[in-house]
């Protein structure tokens, strides 16, 4: 019984230290005020993270920079004449910006009919639901790189 009051201490702690970081991470992203929380269904926490690993959007001249800093872009499989019809993604960049990063993606796939028709037409050519996601993900990427860069607000209606 002893273990089991330490374990529920140790779970009401935790619950609590969380629930004042993102208290402060909310404080922080309205304190910034970025164009990216414009975008539908792009929270505090997955705002905070996207913007806390991309750091000064200028470090990156164009979109395909920031897509391969995030690691989504296509890895190179070529010997000699050879090359592959099919390839994986790089992954080589943040792991933690590319899983905020597909994660607010499929958030607006499902609220914006701009990113569900890229999805439905990657999943009509038979691609797998990661695959399509992955593709849908190097468009938010360009997207987010546009909006940071100009300043402008998210609108693809």
């Amino acid at each position: 019984s002893i273990q089991i009051t330490q374990t529920i201490q140790q779970i009401e702690l935790l619950d609590s230290q969380l629930s004042k970081i993102e208290a402060e991470m909310e404080d922080i992203m309205l304190f910034h005020d970025s164009v990216i929380m414009t975008i539908p269904s792009i929270g505090f926490i997955n705002g905070g993270m996207i913007l806390g690993e991309i750091g000064d959007i200028h470090r990156f001249s164009n979109p395909s920079k920031l897509l391969a800093f995030v690691g989504l872009d296509p890895s190179v499989y070529q010997s000699g004449n050879f090359q592959a019809k099919t390839t994986r993604m790089s992954k080589r960049g943040s792991r933690v910006l590319r899983y905020a990063l597909v994660n607010a993606a499929w958030n607006v796939v499902r609220s914006n009919s701009a990113f569900k028709a890229c999805y439905d037409a990657k999943r009509a050519e038979g691609r797998s639901h990661y695959n399509a996601l992955g593709h849908c993900s190097g468009k938010f990427v360009r997207v987010i790189w546009k909006m940071l860069t100009d300043e402008l607000e998210f609108n693809l209606e």
